[in-house]
């Protein structure tokens, strides 16, 4: 981008130059003919400009979500991952596909490491593994096809990404006391 701007600038400049010599040898009125040698020296890098900052406005727009946007069916599912390589899946998004009965209360007693309040406010997300444990007890078809497109989609990629990074799962097993 700093060489379109740089383009454009030594255009400019020179295109003024120009024009103020036009001026100072014959006077205003045939400076006036100088002007389209303006639009046409500048026309090339100014859609080169605009091109590059259209890229980056959508890149910066797309940026929280790059490489991280899931959508079952169409709905899109928000998924925030943590330090430890855990995806958690917003619990309304999962309802509306779904629409089971389970409360936050009852899933939280559940599942008490599966359920978490995440982000400003606080919105109710649920671990994919506890996620999965919840739908393998659902009986409808679509609860089934929604823990099939999870496992695949978030809970399978997950799983590998913390096997390379060696990532462990937090023990369950109080301390040894010794």
């Amino acid at each position: 981008m700093i060489d379109i701007i740089a383009s454009i600038a030594v255009r400019l400049a020179g295109c003024t130059l120009l024009s103020w010599l036009v001026w100072r040898s014959f006077g205003p009125a045939p400076m006036v003919t100088t002007l389209p040698l303006f639009g046409i020296a500048l026309a090339r890098p100014l859609l080169d400009l605009a091109g590059v900052l259209g890229h980056q406005m959508r890149r910066a727009h797309w940026r929280d979500v790059e490489g991280r946007h899931y959508a079952y069916r169409g709905r899109p599912v928000r998924v925030v991952e943590d330090d430890e390589q855990r995806r958690w899946l917003r619990l309304a998004d999962v309802r509306a596909i779904v629409g089971f009965t389970a409360s936050d209360g009852a899933l939280a007693i559940s599942y008490p490491d599966g359920v978490l309040a995440i982000g400003r406010p606080p919105v109710p997300h649920v671990r994919d593994e506890a996620l999965l444990a919840h739908l393998g007890k659902e009986r409808s078809p679509e609860a089934q096809r929604l823990s099939r497109w999870i496992e695949r989609e978030i809970a399978f990629p997950a799983r590998r990404a913390r096997e390379r990074l060696a990532v462990r799962a937090p023990s369950t097993e109080p301390p040894a006391s010794g």
